[in-house]
Parts: C-alpha cells; sequence; structure tokens
C-alpha cells in the first residue's frame, strides 16, 4: 500500500524505509556535480544521522543507502566527463571555475586518492569524477576509488549527525523557542545564499560541459546523418542554443519559463473550475489556520501584508520608475512597467472571470474576488522585477537578488494565508500570474538591452535633485501607509443554536457526516461518541476525571514545540500536531488517555476529539461529537489509515457511566459508500453528563 502524507504526518517513525531513500537520494544528488551546488546532500546525511541518534533510523542501513546514493552520483559526473573529453576547446571555459581548477589540480596530484579527498571538499565533490572522466581515467579504476571513496564519507558524515543529535539533545533544554526559531531561520538563509553562489557560479561551467556532451552526441553517425538530412532544421535549432544573441538562447529560456508556468497556471485554473478537491483542502487549511492565530502574529502578518497592497506597491514602483528613468535606464524601466502594469490589469480580470467569494475567517473585510491573489501576484511581479532590474543595473548580487525575491513572495504570499484573506490555492495562483508577468518584463528589457547595451543620458542638475526628492518622498510614503496599515475588520460569524426537544432528536438530522477527515481529506476515525454537556468546562471535566488529560489546543508555537520535542527524543501526546476535521471544522478539543500507572504516555496512545456543535436540548445540554480512537497507522491492508478499535470507545465510555453520566440512546450516521465498518462502528453512543 503506497504511503500517504496522513501516514507519514503522525509520527518520525512512520517515514521507515522512505527516509532511507530521500536521504541516499540527497547523497547522489550532491555527488553529481550539476545538481551538487543545489541540494545541500551533506546537511541532510547529518540530519540523517541526528535521526539515527533518536532511535529513529538504523545507522549501518543509512550508511549503505548514503553510500550507494554517493556512487551513483559520483558515476554520473564521470561518464559526462567521458562525453565532454573531445570537444572543449582549450577547456578554457571550464578553467574558469576556481572550483574545477581546484578539483583538476588536486586529481593530478593525487589521481585516485582524489575520489577521497575530494567527497569531504564541499563543491569540490562533484567535480573530482568531473576531471577524472575528462582527464580519461580507465572506468574499472575509477570504480574501484569510487567505492573506497563513498564508503568513509558515509560513514563519516552519519557519525557526525549522531554526534550532533546527542549534543542538541543535551543543550536543547537551555535554548527558548525563539532562540532555536531565530536560529533556524538565520541559518536556513545563509544556507540558501550559498548554495545560490554556488550554483551561479556553476552555471558557464555546466553550460560548457553540457554543450560539449551534446556535440559529441551530434558527432555520432546516426544523429549525424538525421542532421545532413535536414540542414535547415539544424541552423534553426542551432540557432536557438546561441548565446551571443538574446534572439539565440536567453529567449529560447525565456520561452520555455513562460510556457511551462502558463501550462501549470491552466491546469490550476481548470483544477479551480472542476471543483477539486484542492478547494476542500483550502477551506480545511483556513478553518485550522484560524484555531492557530493570535493577535501578536495578526499583527506581525498585517505589516508584512502591507507590502502586497496597492497603497504600497504603487509609490514603491513610481519610486523604482523614477530611478531607472533618472540614470537613463530605459530598458529597464520598460520591462518593469510591463511586468507591474500587466500583472495587475491581469489580476482585476482574474478576479472578476472567477468571481470566488473571499472565506468569511478573514481578519479584514475584502470586496474583490479570492481568486487570484492580488497581493501574491504583486510580490512576485513587482518586487521580483524590482530586484532583477537592481540587480541588472549592478547593484546587487544575483543569489541576494534571488533570495530577497523569494523571501518577499513566500513572506507575502504567507501572510494572506495566515489572515485568511486568501485561500492556498489564490495564492498559488497569484504566484504564477505574477511569474508570467516576470517573465513577460525581463524578455522585455533583455531585448531592449541587446539593442543598446549602455543606458541613456541621465537627468543632471535641479532635474535630478527634484526626481530624487520625489523618489525618497514615495519611499517614505510607502513606509508610513506599511506601518499604518489598518484594513476595516471582518465581523466574527457565529452559527445559531439550534434547540433539540430532547437527546432524541439527534437522530432525526439530516446531513451529519459519520466520519472525520485529514487535513488531505482521507477518513479518519468515524464519529462513534456524543456527549451531552453543558459547556467546554464540564466535558473536560468529566474526561478529566475519567483519566484523560486534555491536549493544549494547535497554534503555531506548539506545532514547532511538537516538532522541536520529537527532535530532541521528548515527544509528549499531549501536543495537538494534527487535526482532524469534521464538517471542515478542525476539533475544538482534544484528550490523552492517562496511563494507570503514571509512566510516560506513548505517543500511539489512545485519542479522543470532540466538535461542538450547534445543538442544544431543551434542558440546555449542548452536543458535542467525538471520536475515539489511536493515531498510529493501522495494520497494512486494512484500508484505514487511523486506527479506530471499538473497545477503546466503550472503555471511555465504562469510565463516563461510572461518573454517573447516563446511557441516553445509539444514534447510526449516515456513512460515505465506500465506508468498510461494522455496524457496531457506524452506531454512535449518546451519553448525558449528570
Amino acid at each position: 500500500m503506497n504511503l500517504s502524507l496522513d501516514q507519514i504526518l503522525p509520527s518520525l517513525q512512520a517515514l521507515g524505509v522512505l527516509g532511507y531513500w530521500l536521504i541516499g537520494l540527497a547523497s547522489m544528488l550532491e555527488a553529481f556535480f550539476l545538481t551538487g551546488v543545489v541540494v545541500p546532500g551533506t546537511l541532510i546525511v547529518d540530519a540523517g544521522g541526528v535521526l539515527v541518534q533518536r532511535g529513529l533510523l538504523d545507522f549501518f542501513d543509512l550508511v549503505w543507502f548514503v553510500a550507494i546514493g554517493s556512487v551513483l552520483g559520483s558515476e554520473l559526473g564521470y561518464w559526462i566527463g567521458r562525453l565532454a573529453m573531445n570537444r572543449l576547446p582549450g577547456r578554457r571555459r571550464i578553467g574558469d571555475s576556481a572550483a574545477f581548477a581546484r578539483a583538476t589540480r588536486l586529481f593530478e596530484r593525487r589521481g585516485g586518492m582524489a575520489l577521497i579527498i575530494g567527497r569531504f571538499l564541499g563543491p569540490v565533490a562533484g567535480l573530482v569524477p568531473l576531471a577524472a572522466g575528462m582527464a580519461g581515467m580507465k572506468r574499472r579504476q575509477f570504480l574501484i576509488w569510487n567505492l573506497a571513496g563513498s564508503l568513509p564519507y558515509a560513514l563519516s558524515h552519519v557519525a557526525i549527525g549522531y554526534f550532533l543529535g546527542d549534543v542538541m539533545g543535551r543543550i536543547g533544554g537551555s535554548l527558548t523557542r525563539l532562540a532555536v526559531l531565530g536560529g533556524g531561520v538565520g541559518l536556513l538563509l545563509i544556507v540558501l545564499w550559498v548554495m545560490l553562489y554556488a550554483a551561479l557560479r556553476l552555471v558557464p561551467l555546466a553550460w560548457a560541459v553540457i554543450s560539449a556532451a551534446l556535440g559529441n552526441l551530434a558527432d555520432s553517425p546516426a544523429i549525424g546523418r538525421r542532421i545532413a538530412a535536414h540542414p535547415q532544421a539544424a541552423r534553426w535549432v542551432l540557432a536557438r542554443f546561441d548565446g551571443t544573441s538574446f534572439t539565440g538562447l536567453p529567449l529560447s529560456l525565456l520561452m520555455v519559463i513562460f510556457f511551462y508556468i502558463g501550462a501549470v497556471w491552466l491546469d490550476s485554473a481548470v483544477d479551480f473550475l472542476a471543483g477539486n478537491p484542492m478547494l476542500q483542502l483550502d477551506m480545511r487549511l483556513a478553518q485550522l489556520i484560524h484555531h492557530f492565530q493570535s493577535p501578536g502574529p495578526i499583527r506581525i502578518a498585517s505589516l508584512i501584508t502591507a507590502l502586497g497592497g496597492w497603497h504600497v506597491v504603487v509609490p514603491v514602483f513610481g519610486a523604482a520608475m523614477l530611478w531607472l528613468l533618472l540614470s537613463g535606464r530605459r530598458a529597464l524601466a520598460a520591462g518593469l512597467a510591463v511586468s507591474v502594469i500587466g500583472n495587475t490589469i491581469s489580476v482585476a480580470l482574474l478576479k472578476l472571470a472567477f468571481a470566488r467569494p473571499r472565506s468569511p475567517l478573514g481578519v479584514f473585510a475584502e470586496t474583490s474576488g479570492s481568486f487570484p491573489s492580488g497581493h501574491a501576484a504583486a510580490s512576485v511581479a513587482a518586487y521580483g522585477m524590482i530586484l532583477y532590474v537592481i540587480w541588472r543595473a549592478g547593484r546587487l548580487r544575483a543569489e541576494t537578488a534571488l533570495l530577497l525575491a523569494g523571501f518577499l513572495a513566500f513572506a507575502i504570499g504567507g501572510s494572506r494565508i495566515y489572515l485568511i484573506e486568501h485561500y492556498l490555492s489564490d495564492v498559488l495562483n497569484g504566484w504564477l500570474v505574477g511569474a508570467l508577468w516576470v517573465t513577460m518584463g525581463v524578455a522585455i528589457a533583455e531585448w531592449r538591452l541587446s539593442e543598446r547595451p549602455e543606458p541613456h543620458r541621465g537627468a543632471r542638475g535641479s532635474a535630478r535633485i527634484v526626481g530624487v526628492a520625489l523618489i525618497l518622498g514615495l519611499i517614505g510614503l510607502a513606509a508610513a501607509n506599511v506601518w499604518r496599515y489598518d484594513h476595516p475588520r471582518n465581523t466574527p460569524t457565529q452559527t445559531a443554536d439550534r434547540i433539540l426537544p430532547d437527546a432524541g432528536g439527534l437522530a432525526g438530522i439530516a446531513g451529519l457526516p459519520a466520519s472525520t477527515e485529514s487535513l488531505m481529506g482521507s477518513p479518519v476515525h468515524p464519529i462513534s461518541l456524543i456527549v451531552l454537556a453543558r459547556d467546554e468546562a464540564a466535558l473536560s471535566e468529566a474526561m478529566r476525571a475519567a483519566g484523560w488529560d486534555a491536549s493544549r489546543l494547535p497554534s503555531a508555537g506548539l506545532v514547532f514545540d511538537a516538532l522541536y520535542a520529537a527532535l530532541a527524543g521528548e515527544e509528549d501526546p499531549t501536543i495537538e500536531t494534527v487535526s482532524h476535521f469534521w464538517r471542515g471544522q478542525p476539533n475544538d478539543l482534544a484528550f490523552v488517555q492517562r496511563r494507570p500507572d503514571g509512566a510516560t504516555r506513548s505517543i500511539a496512545a489512545p485519542k479522543a476529539r470532540f466538535w461542538r456543535s450547534e445543538y442544544v436540548t431543551a434542558q440546555g445540554f449542548r452536543a458535542f461529537f467525538g471520536t475515539v480512537g489511536q493515531d498510529e497507522a493501522a495494520e497494512p491492508g486494512s484500508g484505514r489509515p487511523f486506527a479506530s478499535d471499538p473497545a477503546i470507545r466503550d472503555r471511555l465510555e465504562q469510565q463516563l457511566l461510572a461518573l454517573q453520566a447516563t446511557r441516553v440512546t445509539r444514534i447510526a450516521l449516515p456513512r460515505p459508500r465506500d465506508a468498510a465498518a461494522t455496524a457496531e462502528q457506524a452506531d454512535a453512543v449518546v451519553l448525558a453528563l449528570p
């Protein structure tokens, strides 16, 4: 049976063999020179060592996966070197790469030993096999040294991760959540910047090697005959890869990017119109985030989301256009104008065309359509293009511009999701629309630059002074609008209570789902227990007296705490990391069964979840619909991703009856057609608390 996301989420143990394969894949990708600067394989292997220290993976099994992945990645580099060895004239373009020059010198001095040493030298690791292939190293000799180098690499880095896991366990208690979160974000940004820096430096080398390999393939007799038979088509294809002309390789790449993004956007739009399950995920995720929200994060998200509003984008766009025009960079100004204006018009038309209503749970009142997100689109089309023109003007490094563009887009889009101003699919589609217009803007700018690389004469004298003053004023206006952002708030929606004459009236309610769902829409536990209680406090007190501890409701901080505790091997089953959904709503209450001996609870301990309903009896008792079961995966082949044992529900029923609760009735809820459940599981017991 294939693993689903719902089976993986409940515990890290559920990673199983998948964890070995993922870490082995990371090792392979880092050992291959084209992907080694993008995939932080060594860091992932070290993280695997941490999981070994926590008892989640086996040491020697992981070592074998890492070693085999390293061998395969090095083999790819070696064979590309063999294909390219006769195709690079003077190898001058490759010689421009400092990392490759270092790898070549290492191979010339050490021979096969370089394959062992190079595995521990960061960017050089994937380039040594390439150098070996280009130097004509014999196949059998390379294989022996490759095997000899991969095993020490795997052993040492898995051991390093094991040691780091032990150190983290010792010092973790002295670090606050804020310190760990801040350090993690800072480290992630540094790692991403270094990866982008290395990747951009490798682009000329990668293109030279790929071109050489393709050239060798083109010289083969079979392909050569086809090229000779179609000379005009061959010249046209060759012209598309000409890096010296804008209509060659640059335009080809931009067209591929544009049509790919366009195809993805079209697919997302079709899914929306067809009522794809993604829309149900949107609703469940919005309800879940609504439970996460708190005043502090809402204020932070409001400041971030203000960056994508028209009252900030317009002055920032105006300031950028003035700067470009004052400095004579008309080509870049044209590209920026196309990206921002085209995106604005497209988003407005798409909102009218799709007419998706906003979520009633949104923090701020909005009147425009929800699909796509204008803020998300502007975060890419406006800020992404502005960072591009700053880089193209020579004022910013490429890797810094890419990192800032991605960070801004993620932050603004994420803020819209957190504030529930947009659904997840709205933001994803908005990013795609913005990316389409950035691609168009870059194409316009590069086309104009290819005709006139040098900027026009910039403004001088009083015109420049006035222009700079206007730029500063616009930037100040944008900053003030961010700080003063205070959009009208939505009025919280409340569901009116429905009065039932007695508890038996629950059986006559139509449309009540009999099963709960995960965030991804998979069925989880059946509704097996309905408790009539005065309020949440009365139900919580009864559950505590019955031997069940309350789980804290989900929050962003608790999710982080749970992940950190799991990494430290200190899982707390009362931390509710996975919410279940009934009628599209996450559970309002959750409880974990207390062990009689008071020992530490297992993460697989039985859990009970309850949903507060609008149904109230004439005596003032509210109906709380509940599920009882375990969150660990059921036995393979059972057809159910979670274990729902009726015996657990029956034990809880007896515990509540011992506390003077009364059994009112037993009702049957309508079950889905594909649900494989017994009659006992289909029934829900109704209890009334005193």
